[in-house]
């Protein structure tokens, strides 16, 4: 019987030094050298994929997720999404082919692109996939020869509570 408590004792330290740990993360630097970016990255965002350099597409994708957000519109907590897709491709030379290169990724049945009116390389995004509703914000940037994308997806309720830190984010970028 001590035997089994002591091991119950030990199991609890480890996990409560665990847990501390998850807690205290620091951010980190992203950086991506052949597409010349970084970006600090909160401790408490999730890397959920990464593409550093996939060749048969000429591109990078970075993908985060975000810490859960309630939403009383949807009546859950919900996970919203920042990524950043980096083009260096032939077929993209200008701010404009690349914005229409992104157009052309959606379904134009299921998704809409507005104009954020004060400033023209950013879009905002409405869509629905299977009954669900999505609202985002994608930047659009062409620096020396590269297309970036820089884009927030989030739902109808938790869209207001996270585009603060999503406009924090995207002012951070560092484009080399």
């Amino acid at each position: 019987m001590k035997l089994i408590n002591l091991y119950l004792i030990f199991s609890l330290v480890i996990l409560s030094n665990a847990v501390g740990q998850t807690k205290r993360s620091t951010a980190h630097e992203y950086r991506n050298d052949i597409y010349k970016f970084a970006v600090k990255i909160p401790g408490d965002w999730k890397l959920y994929g990464q593409i550093q350099n996939d060749t048969s597409q000429h591109r990078a994708i970075a993908d985060w997720g975000l810490p859960l957000t309630h939403s009383e519109l949807e009546n859950a907590d919900i996970e919203n999404s920042i990524s950043i897709t980096a083009y260096k491709r032939t077929g993209i030379n200008s701010l404009a082919q690349l914005i229409e290169v992104d157009k052309k990724r959606t379904n134009p049945a299921t998704t809409s692109f507005e104009t954020n009116g004060t400033n023209d390389n950013s879009l905002i995004i409405s869509t629905s996939t299977n009954g669900l509703k999505y609202k985002g914000k994608s930047y659009y940037i062409f620096k020396n020869g590269i297309g970036y994308v820089v884009n927030f997806m989030a739902t109808p309720g938790t869209y207001d509570k996270n585009i603060a830190m999503f406009e924090r984010f995207y002012k951070n970028i560092k484009y080399e």
